[in-house]
């Protein structure tokens, strides 16, 4: 079937094709009127008749025309990790305010392949990224923001990276609440299982973790156990069998992720919280209420972030944007999983 252009709406409505490019390419107004130098009538009309033959714009001819393809890019780590997920579904909805289409990927935590996505992005005419950064991706990075395109970091620093903006969660002080409140509460023995990835959030939650453990006097008790993302399933019931051997009292689980494998490990092994382990976990799940006490665990402001992400890319776009970096603070979501030790 023939492809409808430009030259057909215009000769179907009597008018230029000049004329037709105003009202195709025109933008509404906040109430919805088409900003264009066109009777509104004779704009209307055009609309009507390039909806009637099924004329679609030609996307990639008006971004080489512009410098601009009202597009941007999503490159989380998982799509389908729920703190990613949640993060992206918020990013959508407010780049659709700003007329913005959004393109996604998944690095899958290998530099390799944000590298990968990173290149082709740059053969296409993206206007602004948001990316979650994994280990070892700094260069390919870089040679976004050198070949001019904004960039924003999502969730993870890089640093000393001074030329792209940066949304981020005071992940320090994340570790430092989940911990207090262990303490607190008359726990001692506190351990964290964690990821071996070296990014930024996780690093800064198990600072938070060891420092507040040394601020009460339990350096002795410092423990963090390490597993990857892909293996974690095989991983996670032998380090709750050590823990149990070594007397372990509380766990910080400072992902999602992390924290479903235990706690329905746990589950599996017919272990509660707190009787056998407090625990304190990461962002909202359902899991949580598979217990007879719910599961205290730290919450992520996820729109905050998405839509902040968003808002700095847009200023970024539009060349009224400084670099900045924004913190925002994490909420502890108080459960029965950190009820009081008994004595």
């Amino acid at each position: 079937m023939k492809r409808v252009t430009i030259k057909d709406v215009a000769r179907e409505a009597n008018v230029s094709v000049t004329l037709v490019s105003f009202v195709m390419n025109a933008k509404r107004d906040e109430n919805g009127r088409l900003d264009c130098p066109v009777n509104p009538e004779t704009a209307e009309r055009v609309l009507k008749v390039a909806r009637e033959l099924g004329y679609r714009r030609n996307e990639a001819a008006a971004s080489l025309r512009s410098g601009r393809s009202n597009a941007i890019a999503v490159i989380p780590t998982d799509i389908s990790n729920r703190f990613f997920s949640g993060v992206s579904r918020y990013i959508e909805s407010k780049a659709s305010e700003y007329g913005y289409t959004v393109f996604f990927g998944s690095s899958d935590e290998k530099a390799s392949k944000l590298e990968s996505i990173l290149s082709a992005l740059l053969s296409y005419n993206i206007d602004g990224v948001i990316v979650a950064p994994v280990k070892g991706s700094r260069p390919a990075i870089q040679r976004l923001v050198d070949a001019g395109i904004p960039v924003v970091l999502l969730d993870r620093d890089i640093e000393g990276m001074t030329d792209v903006s940066k949304v981020l969660l005071d992940d320090f002080v994340a570790g430092r609440m989940a911990t207090r409140v262990l303490i607190e509460n008359g726990y001692r023995k506190i351990e964290m299982i964690s990821y071996s990835l070296g990014i930024s959030s996780l690093l800064e939650r198990e600072k938070g973790y060891a420092d507040t453990m040394k601020a009460y006097g339990l350096e002795e008790f410092i423990r963090i156990a390490h597993t990857t993302y892909g293996s974690r399933e095989e991983d996670v019931l032998g380090l709750i069998k050590d823990a149990q051997a070594r007397g372990t009292e509380a766990f910080f689980l400072p992902t999602y992720s992390l924290s479903v494998q235990v706690l329905s490990a746990m589950k599996d092994m017919g272990l509660g919280t707190p009787d056998d382990f407090a625990v304190v976990g990461f962002d909202n799940s359902h899991v949580y209420r598979l217990f007879s006490n719910t599961v205290a665990h730290i919450r992520q402001p996820l729109q905050a972030l998405g839509e902040t992400c968003v808002e700095l890319i847009h200023d970024m776009i539009g060349g009224s944007g400084t670099k900045q970096t924004i913190v925002l603070k994490p909420t502890l979501i108080p459960g029965g999983s950190v009820q009081k030790r008994k004595p």
